[in-house]
């Protein structure tokens, strides 16, 4: 059995190995292969939201915040329990996004890397939330947050127009 790969973090010049399990908040930006731009039409975001919720229940985690650019999806994720392992949710939610869109694509959906972020305790949901929202403005995909369709949360109700 192949051994799983646990971060080593430092706390107080003592080093601890973090396994990726339980209720921690990350911040996930996981790349399109190729850097490709699928992420324009609200159908195929569709697609990839319901491996995304089944994942979220298969593994007990909740998405705070989830904003699907062309080339990228970054969410904040959040396991429910201790039981939570944050590197299965992602795998299973890749391979599941991945087939759904099979069909339509001919490439990989996902580039290989992605990057996660544990979230510190000081830092605000709320706050992060509003960071990622802000992502389309910044792309100059929308002119305001709220007029961004390819965004939501599994937890927060968002402003409507």
């Amino acid at each position: 059995m192949k051994e799983r790969k646990t971060a080593v973090r430092t706390v107080d010049g003592v080093r601890h190995r973090f396994d990726y399990r339980g209720m921690h908040r990350y911040l996930i930006t996981m790349p399109v292969f190729s850097s490709k731009h699928i992420f324009t039409d609200r159908d195929i975001v569709l697609r990839v939201l319901a491996p995304l919720r089944n994942a979220c229940r298969e593994h007990q985690f909740d998405i705070y915040a989830y904003c699907f650019l062309p080339d990228q999806l970054v969410m904040i994720a959040r396991g429910k329990s201790n039981h939570s392992h944050m590197k299965e949710f992602l795998s299973t939610f890749r391979a599941s996004s991945s087939e759904a869109l099979k069909p339509t694509l001919h490439h990989p959906l996902w580039s290989h890397r992605y990057l996660e972020r544990v979230l510190r305790k000081m830092e605000s949901n709320r706050d992060v939330a509003s960071q990622i929202f802000r992502l389309p403005v910044k792309a100059q995909l929308a002119a305001r947050p709220e007029d961004y369709p390819l965004q939501g949360s599994f937890v927060f109700s968002l402003p409507t127009k």
